[in-house]
C-alpha cells in the first residue's frame, strides 16, 4: 500500500500504483475532478491553478511535473483534454488551462533541478525509441535506479516532438529543455543507431534485463486509387521534418491536403509559411466530425486555410504531360456505419474538381515494423504490436511495448501515461514481482448543479495573444506570445476549485440555518443537520465564516494564520479578485507598506472574526479589509456578506478598548487602484498612534 506521505521512490512505485490503482489517487483526493480525470496522466490541475493565484509559480511548476516529465512541450502542444471537462463551461466558458501552464514554464525559466536516484539497483534497461512515451519510461525507470539506455534513428531525442511538429507551434528550445532534464536523471541516449540494422533485439535482450519496444508511429497511409502513386505526390510526415529541419521543401501555388486530423492541419498551415497561395484541406468528415482539434482548425482558417469537409478523394488529376492539376472528389454521404466503424459511403454522381499543383496525403499514421525482423515478435492485422492488457509484455521474455505502436494515434499526453505505466510494470518485473492488472474507475465529481451556474458571476476568459493570421503565417516563428502575469492571474482566478468546498462537522451542527441564509449559491441544505453538496459548494467560505457553531470547516480557510513580524504593522485582508491588483510585489514597493501583511482570501464574504482578532492580539497596529466592488467578485455578494463580521468585530474591539479606526474597510470600484487608500490609511493610524 502507498504512504501518504511519499516515499523516496515516489515516481516509480507511487506512480505505478496512481496508474493502476485510481483508488491510491483517491487516498488524496476522495473525488477526482473532471479536469484531472480527463488528463491521460492525471495532472491536478486544480492544484497548480491554486498555486498560480497564490503567485507561487515553483509550487504550480512542481504540480504540473509531477506526473509529467514534458512540462514545457505539453505547455506549447497539449490538446489540452483538460478544458473540454472543465466545469467552468457550465457557466460560461473552461479556463484556459493549457495557456496557464505555459505561463507557469515560463515564469520558473530554466530548470536545472537533481533528478537522479539515490541509489543503483545494477539492472539494466534499453528503451528503443526517443519518443513521449520512450522517455518518459526512460526517466521513471532511472528514478528507479535501473541503468537505462534510449536508442533511436535520430540524432536527437524526442520523437516526433522534434521531427514532426511544426517550430511555429513547438520551438525546439523548448522541447530540449524537458529532454535535458529527462537525460539528467542518469538516461543514456544513443543516437543514430536503427535498431535491427546496426542492432538486433537479440543483441539487446543478452545485453540488458528488460527491453521496451516505444518506436511510434512513422509510416503513413496511402490510397489505391487513380493517380495516387505518382512520384510527385507527398506524404504528410516526411513534409513536415523537411520544413522542421529549414530544407524548405518546394510547394506550387495551389496545395490540396488530404486528410482531417491534426497532423493535416500542420501540413496546411506549414505549406502556407513555404509560399503557398491557396491551401484547401479535403477531408471526408463534415467539419464538426473532423478529428483535428477545433481550436487548431479556426487557427488555420484564420491564417487562410481553406476547409472542404464532406468530401473524399477519387483520383488525381494530371496534365497530357504528366503533371499534376488538382484531385476529383466526391462528397460523403456517411462517414461511420451503422456499428459507428469508419466505414465512408458516398453520393452517386456528386462529384468536383479541387485545382492544385500539389498533393500532399494525411489520412493516417501505421508503424514501421522493419526492425522486428529475425526477432520472433510479431504484429497484429493492422502492424500494431500486441501486449498483454495487463503486462504489457509481447510474448518474448523481458520484452515489453508500449506507447503509439501498441494503441494507435493518439495525444502526446496519452503517450506519456503509456510510458509511466510501463515503466512501472517493468519495475516490478525486474523486482521479480508479478505485474499488477489493471485498476477500475476512478470515483468522479459530478456536474455543477443547474441553479448554482446560474448564480456564478460570468468571468471574462483571458485569451492566449497571438499574432495577427496574416504576419503568423509568413514564417515558421511562434505566434503565441504568452499571457501575463495579471492575465495568468485573472484567468487562474476563474477556477471554481472543484470539489474542494466546505464541509460540516455534524456532532457540532446546531441546524440554526445560517448557512442556508448566507451561502449565494444556495447549497446548504438543513435537516437535523446541515448537509453541503460537494458537487455545488464553490468554496466561497461565507458559511464557514457565519456559522456560530465552528461546524463549517474549509480546509483552503482553515490553514490560515496571521502570522506577522514585530515590524508588521497593517494587517490587510484582500479579496482574491482585489487581489490581482494589491500585490505583495506593489506593497513593497511604497515604503509606507513594505512590511504589510497580505492574507487573500476567497471573497470578502469569507473574512471571519478571529482573524481579526489574531491580528490585534499579535500586535498589529491596524487591520484592512479590501473588497471587491458590486458585480465584480468571484462569488456574488461576497462583499456585502463580510458588513456582519466588521460590525461584530467593532462592537468587540469597543470591550477590548481598541479604536474603532484601527479596522478600516475599503471597496473597489471598476478600474480602481486600492493601494492609494491603504496608504492614506496608514499614516491616519500614525497619527491615531501619536494622539
Amino acid at each position: 500500500m502507498v504512504q501518504a506521505k511519499p516515499c523516496a521512490i515516489c515516481l516509480g512505485e507511487c506512480r505505478e500504483a496512481i496508474y493502476i490503482y485510481p483508488e491510491v489517487l483517491l487516498q488524496f483526493m476522495e473525488l477526482l475532478p473532471p479536469c484531472t480525470n480527463a488528463c491521460p496522466v492525471h495532472t491536478d490541475v486544480r492544484g497548480y491553478l491554486a498555486a498560480i493565484s497564490k503567485r507561487d509559480y515553483t509550487e504550480a511548476y512542481n504540480l504540473i511535473k509531477a506526473n509529467n516529465p514534458f512540462p514545457s512541450v505539453c505547455a506549447w502542444i497539449c490538446s489540452h483534454p483538460c478544458e473540454g471537462a472543465c466545469r467552468r463551461a457550465q457557466v460560461d466558458v473552461p479556463v484556459a488551462i493549457r495557456s496557464l501552464k505555459r505561463f507557469v514554464v515560463e515564469a520558473v525559466g530554466a530548470r536545472t533541478e537533481e533528478s537522479r536516484a539515490t541509489g543503483y539497483t545494477g539492472k539494466k534497461v534499453a528503451v528503443i525509441g526517443s519518443g513521449p512515451s520512450g522517455l518518459t519510461a526512460a526517466f521513471d525507470l532511472a528514478r528507479q535506479g535501473h541503468q537505462v539506455v534510449v536508442y533511436d534513428r535520430s540524432r536527437e531525442p524526442g520523437g516526433h516532438f522534434m521531427a514532426s511538429l511544426p517550430t511555429f507551434r513547438l520551438p525546439r528550445e523548448v522541447l530540449r529543455r524537458d529532454v535535458g532534464l529527462i537525460l539528467s536523471a542518469g538516461v543514456e541516449f544513443i543516437p543514430e543507431t536503427e535498431v535491427g540494422r546496426d542492432i538486433s533485439i537479440d543483441e539487446l535482450r543478452n545485453e540488458y534485463n528488460a527491453v521496451i519496444i516505444c518506436t511510434g508511429l512513422w509510416g503513413g497511409r496511402g490510397l489505391a486509387m487513380p493517380g495516387f502513386d505518382h512520384p510527385d505526390i507527398l506524404s504528410a510526415l516526411p513534409f513536415l521534418k523537411s520544413a522542421n529541419q529549414g530544407e524548405r521543401p518546394r510547394v506550387g501555388k495551389e496545395v490540396v491536403v488530404i486528410g482531417g486530423g491534426n497532423v493535416a492541419i500542420d501540413v496546411a498551415r506549414a505549406a502556407l509559411r513555404l509560399g503557398a497561395l491557396r491551401v484547401k484541406v479535403i477531408s471526408v468528415e463534415k467539419r464538426e466530425q473532423m478529428p483535428a482539434s477545433a481550436w487548431e482548425i479556426a487557427e488555420a482558417l484564420d491564417e487562410g486555410v481553406i476547409l472542404e469537409p464532406g468530401y473524399g478523394p477519387v483520383e488525381v488529376l494530371l496534365s497530357s504531360g504528366g503533371i499534376i492539376t488538382g484531385v476529383k472528389v466526391q462528397k460523403v454521404k456517411a462517414v461511420f456505419d451503422r456499428e459507428g466503424k469508419f466505414n465512408p459511403t458516398y453520393e452517386p454522381n456528386v462529384y468536383q474538381i479541387v485545382p492544385g499543383d500539389t498533393v500532399i496525403l494525411s489520412i493516417g499514421q501505421t508503424p514501421e515494423t522493419s526492425f522486428l525482423e529475425g526477432s520472433g515478435l510479431k504484429t497484429g492485422a493492422l502492424g500494431y504490436l500486441p501486449t498483454d492488457e495487463n503486462s504489457l509484455a509481447t510474448g518474448s521474455s523481458g520484452v515489453f511495448a508500449c506507447g503509439e505502436i501498441v494503441t494507435g494515434a493518439g495525444l502526446a499526453i496519452a503517450a506519456v501515461a503509456s510510458g509511466h505505466r510501463a515503466a512501472g510494470i517493468v519495475g516490478r518485473y525486474l523486482r521479480g514481482e508479478k505485474a499488477l492488472p489493471v485498476g477500475g474507475e476512478f470515483k468522479l465529481l459530478g456536474a455543477l448543479p443547474e441553479e448554482v451556474a446560474k448564480k456564478v458571476p460570468l468571468k471574462e476568459r483571458q485569451g492566449m495573444p497571438s499574432l495577427p493570421p496574416r504576419q503568423r503565417s509568413l514564417s515558421f516563428l511562434p505566434y503565441e506570445m504568452g499571457l501575463s502575469e495579471d492575465a495568468a492571474l485573472r484567468e487562474a482566478g476563474r477556477c471554481m476549485k472543484c470539489g474542494l468546498g466546505a464541509r460540516v462537522e455534524p456532532e457540532k451542527c446546531a441546524a440554526c440555518l445560517t448557512c442556508q441564509r448566507v451561502c449565494p449559491y444556495g447549497v446548504p441544505v438543513v435537516e437535523e443537520h446541515a448537509r453541503i453538496s460537494v458537487e455545488g459548494c464553490l468554496a466561497c467560505g461565507v458559511c464557514a465564516a457565519a456559522c456560530p457553531a465552528g461546524a463549517i470547516t474549509l480546509e483552503a480557510l482553515d490553514e490560515i494564520t496571521v502570522n506577522i513580524s514585530n515590524e508588521s504593522y497593517l494587517v490587510i485582508f484582500a479579496c482574491r479578485e482585489v487581489c490581482t491588483s494589491i500585490t505583495r510585489k506593489k506593497l513593497k514597493n511604497i515604503s509606507a507598506l513594505y512590511e504589510s501583511r497580505l492574507v487573500e482570501i476567497p471573497t470578502a464574504g469569507a473574512l471571519r472574526l478571529e482573524w481579526i482578532l489574531e491580528a490585534f492580539e499579535k500586535g498589529a497596529a491596524g487591520v484592512a479589509v479590501a473588497a471587491c466592488g458590486p458585480g465584480q467578485c468571484r462569488h456574488p455578494g461576497g462583499s456585502a456578506s463580510c458588513k456582519g463580521v466588521l460590525e461584530r468585530a467593532r462592537t468587540l474591539m469597543a470591550q477590548l478598548g481598541i479604536p474603532s479606526e484601527r479596522l478600516y474597510y475599503c471597496q473597489q470600484d471598476e478600474g480602481e487602484d486600492l493601494i492609494p487608500l491603504l496608504e492614506n490609511y496608514y499614516h491616519r493610524l500614525k497619527i491615531i498612534d501619536t494622539n
